[in-house]
Order: structure tokens, then C-alpha cells, then sequence
């Protein structure tokens, strides 16, 4: 023990800082961790020998005492009283990195719980898109999405496994998240494929975002997954268009149709279905069913279907038609009350 030089173990100068043996540490603790090379008895036995030094080099009054009078007054290894805890010979991987990404904070063996996990590096979102038929995206439906994730990391040099780096501005000391690893401490090093069944709400639009929870990366450190966020993008129908939770569709009916009225058939999200035209209508005129619109999203409600009724006036007629159209037409002059009636009499007045 009286032999050993713990600077040379952790490959520092005497004269470096607290800072300077903590970020070596943490480098080569991370390295060796038998976590991390399962059956290689050689980095199980370097890396009792990086604990044990920085059990008293990391600690400013053992250290001085080491300086003064060496190893020799250390004994049991880098934990007084010897051994690490729980009998393993090294500490927990869980525990030596909670230190990595959380420093400053201190926690009892018998306080690891979820809210220590929550401090923990979260793994990164993943974003998708997926596209819908448009009777999809308004009845719900259950859609596959294949996505690629992380499930193992390594560390990131620039930010020694912190996930921020520190620079100078002047006479101030700044940090900010690492541009490397995006503030995780680590980069994925191995991915997996999986496949994810996406629940589509009904009521979703273009621009709808869904959060599948803990379906993103995995978490670093036994940290929280990330989440799945899966944008919606909506096909166009033949028919409709959309506003908001109401629909909108142009029929085109006849003259004689807007005229005397009638009854036609309509596509509604529901299938076919029959619309009484009142007579009389005019070009334009909309008609609203109520209540056969979309599902508003996360509500028991319905939108409207909006029905514009377009009047459609031929190009070509046959000679039949043009007499009966003709006659149509003295009949309608005959009624002094009809507003083309009023009109006529309203110019022969003005020329005379």
C-alpha cells in the first residue's frame, strides 16, 4: 500500500486541481467499469485502482494527508473501513454516473428512487410523420410506425459525460448545453429497430401531433425514455374539404332542380345519404346538416356538414330544349310580380 502513487494511477501531475482529478476520474472510471467489460478481471482491477485513488485524491483532507505522509495511512481500500459499498468491490454503475451528470448533488444508498432517476439524462424525442386517407384521419384508426432508436451510449469527449461544457466571456465563467451530444453526456452507440402501434384519435388534422410516451430513445444512465412525437399529415378527399371539425361539399344540381326543388343523393362521412332541396333555391345557396361533420378531437361532439348547392347552366341544349326553354321564359314575363318582369318594366320607363 506504502508503494502505491495515486497521481501516477490516475495519470496526473501533483500540482492538478480538483477539477482536473475529478474529470480524469470520470474518464477513466467510465472506461473501466466492469459494468462495462463484464468478465475482464483486468479492468475490474484497474478500475479499484482508479477508486481507491480518487477515494483519496478527490478529497481535498485526505489528500493533504497523503501528500504529507503517503499511503501508508490509508488502509481498506478508497472507502474507509475497506471495500466499496454493498460488497461488490466497486460501486454501482448507477451510482457513478449519477454522479457524472448530477454533481453537486448529494443522495443516500437508501434514497434511489424515481425522483432521483428524474435527474437523470432523458433519451432524445424521435419525430415521425405519417400520412392518412382522409376518412382515417376523421374516424381514427391504428397505424405501424417503424422508427430507429438508441439502446446503448457512449460518452461524449467534448463534455466529459457533463452534457455542458464551460467557456469564458470576459471575467465570467459560462456553461451551456454540449453542441456534441445535445446536452445528453453521450452519443447512441448501438440502435435498434421497432415497431410502434400508433392509436389515431379520430378528429386529427394536418399539423396534429401525437406523444407516444417512452417510445424514444432509451434513456442514458437507466434514465427516462425519450417520447415518440408522430406528426399527421391528411390526404385530400374528392369530395370534401375541411374547416376545422366542419366539412364542406359542392353539389351541382339542375335549373328545373333549383327551380321546383327535389330530392338528390350526397356523400356524407357516414356513406350515401338523401338531401330535399326546397324549391326555389338560389345559385350558391349553402344548406347545413347538422351534426354530420368531424368528430371534434378529444370531445363527444360533431361538426356540421355544410352542403353548396351550385347551379349548373349548360353550354348546349338541344332544340327541344331551347322551345321548352322559350316558353319557360314567356310564361315568366307574363308575371308582372317576377323580378325579371319588374326589371323590364323598370327600363321600357326609362327609354321613354
Amino acid at each position: 500500500m506504502s508503494s502505491k502513487d495515486f497521481y501516477s494511477v490516475l495519470g496526473i501531475s501533483k500540482d492538478a486541481s480538483d477539477e482536473q482529478i475529478k474529470k480524469t476520474y470520470k474518464k477513466l472510471a467510465f472506461k473501466y467499469h466492469p459494468d462495462r467489460n463484464q468478465g475482464d478481471k483486468k479492468s475490474e482491477e484497474k478500475f479499484k485502482e482508479i477508486n481507491e485513488a480518487y477515494q483519496i485524491l478527490g478529497d481535498s483532507e485526505r489528500r493533504s494527508q497523503y501528500d504529507t505522509f503517503g499511503s501508508a495511512g490509508f488502509e481498506g481500500g478508497g472507502f474507509p473501513g475497506g471495500g466499496f459499498p454493498g460488497g461488490r468491490g466497486f460501486p454501482d454503475l448507477e451510482d457513478l454516473m449519477d454522479g457524472f451528470f448530477n454533481q453537486g448533488r448529494t443522495r443516500s444508498s437508501s434514497s434511489r428512487s424515481s425522483s432521483s432517476r428524474s435527474t437523470r439524462s432523458k433519451g432524445r424525442d424521435i419525430r415521425e410523420e405519417l400520412v392518412l386517407e382522409f376518412q382515417e384521419a376523421v374516424k381514427g384508426t391504428k397505424k405501424n410506425v417503424s422508427i430507429r432508436r438508441a439502446k446503448s451510449y457512449k460518452m461524449c469527449n467534448a463534455c466529459d459525460g457533463n452534457g455542458q461544457v464551460n467557456y469564458s466571456q470576459g471575467f465570467f465563467s459560462i456553461s451551456r448545453s454540449c453542441g456534441s451530444c445535445g446536452g445528453v453526456g453521450a452519443f447512441p452507440e448501438k440502435t435498434e429497430n421497432k415497431t410502434v402501434e400508433i392509436k389515431v384519435p379520430a378528429g386529427v388534422d394536418t399539423g396534429t401531433r401525437l406523444r407516444i410516451r417512452n417510445e424514444g430513445d432509451i434513456g442514458f444512465d437507466s434514465g427516462p425514455n425519450g417520447d415518440l412525437y408522430i406528426d399527421m399529415i391528411v390526404k385530400d378527399h374528392p369530395f370534401f374539404s375541411r374547416e376545422e371539425e366542419n366539412i364542406v361539399c359542392e353539389i351541382p344540381i339542375s335549373i328545373p332542380q333549383a327551380i321546383i326543388g327535389g330530392k338528390i343523393d350526397i356523400p356524407t362521412l357516414d356513406g350515401k345519404s338523401e338531401l330535399k332541396i326546397p324549391s326555389g333555391i338560389q345559385p350558391g345557396q349553402i344548406m347545413r346538416l347538422r351534426g354530420k361533420g368531424i368528430k371534434i378531437l378529444n370531445s363527444s361532439g360533431y361538426g356540421d356538414l355544410f352542403v353548396k348547392l351550385n347551379i349548373v347552366i349548360p353550354s348546349k341544349i338541344s332544340d327541344k330544349q331551347r322551345m321548352l326553354m322559350e316558353e319557360f321564359q314567356e310564361e315568366i314575363e307574363k308575371d308582372s310580380k317576377n323580378p325579371i318582369s319588374e326589371y323590364l318594366a323598370k327600363i321600357k320607363n326609362f327609354f321613354n
